[in-house]
């Protein structure tokens, strides 16, 4: 309790110094320009790093500092000496600050080098670092804009004895794209919890989103009388006119059920948000995996 305390003190005094520039800060509501990052790696084998990730935002206005992406919780990955912080088909999430206006982010410069061991510890070196990046998503709640810069590639040091710091620049995708907060309510009733996997597909007037995983990594979601709340994005799709749930199986649920009480989604982008309320019992019949539900929103 008194390390995260004495860290949040020294975050709250690095805004109020203006100090914050040039790294990542968890306190997002300074008097700074604040964007969010949400830093996809791809699920593919070996997509994981063991190098440090540094970022540089280029804006209309002139561009931030590089900044290296890593968050203090972060531990070393299965009892190694070594801080894997970009694990396979994970997302991580950042908050940066900037010290001045750079206005809309027109292209993202990305950096993988080789990482520091954590100290006092010893280990054989690794004298090849691969990254599969996605994606990267960021929002910029003061204009009001989330945009999508989509990679699906690889950054390679083939030795890092002699090879530079590998850098890639990311441009945004062909059109805009949307930031939701989806917030899922499970009735608070004996059993109406499920270990089943919930999905989530967005119904718009200009179209519909993919089908998307609701999933926090390294959280029980979805019990009885609880709240869980995800992060999605999606193109843009107007307004929502439905939304579709589907209730997967799994090697622990085979046949799930899951009493769901309501979905609310909120448009972070345009600041609007819509309640779908179910009060209703979701089964998968015996003989099927799956069952999905259309659910419109409330008058």
């Amino acid at each position: 309790m008194k390390l995260f305390s004495l860290t949040l003190l020294i975050s709250v005094a690095c805004c109020l110094l203006g100090s914050c520039d040039g790294v990542v800060c968890n306190v997002t509501d300074c008097e700074h320009f604040s964007y969010e990052l949400f830093v996809v790696t791809g699920d593919v084998l070996d997509a994981e790093t063991t190098g440090f990730v540094y970022i540089t935002l280029y804006g209309l206005k002139g561009n931030s500092p590089e900044i290296r992406l890593h968050n203090d919780w972060v531990k070393p990955y299965k009892g190694s000496d070594w801080l894997l912080e970009f694990l396979r088909g994970e997302t991580n999430i950042y908050h940066i600050n900037v010290t001045k206006d750079i206005g809309k982010v027109g292209k993202i410069r990305i950096k993988l080098r080789k990482a520091d061991r954590v100290k006092g510890k010893r280990s054989r070196e690794w004298s090849e670092i691969n990254w599969y990046l996605q994606e990267i998503f960021l929002i910029d709640r003061r204009l009001r804009y989330a945009r999508c810069y989509p990679f699906y590639n690889w950054l390679r040091i083939k030795n890092i004895y002699r090879q530079p710091p590998v850098t890639a620049f990311l441009y945004p995708s062909n059109g805009s794209t949307t930031a939701y907060k989806v917030t899922v309510e499970t009735m608070n009733e004996k059993d109406a919890g499920t270990l089943g996997k919930v999905y989530i597909t967005l119904i718009g007037e200009k179209g519909n989103s993919p089908k998307m995983l609701l999933d926090n990594d390294g959280e029980i979601e979805f019990q009885q009388g609880k709240t869980d709340r995800f992060n999605i994005f999606a193109k843009d799709l107007g307004n929502i006119s439905n939304i579709r749930v589907e209730l997967g199986a799994t090697k622990q649920s085979p046949n799930p059920k899951w009493f769901l009480k309501a979905v609310t989604l909120e448009d972070i982008t345009r600041k609007f948000k819509q309640s779908f309320p179910y009060n209703k019992w979701l089964t998968t019949p015996v003989d099927q995996r799956v069952v999905s539900v259309q659910i419109p929103p409330s008058n």
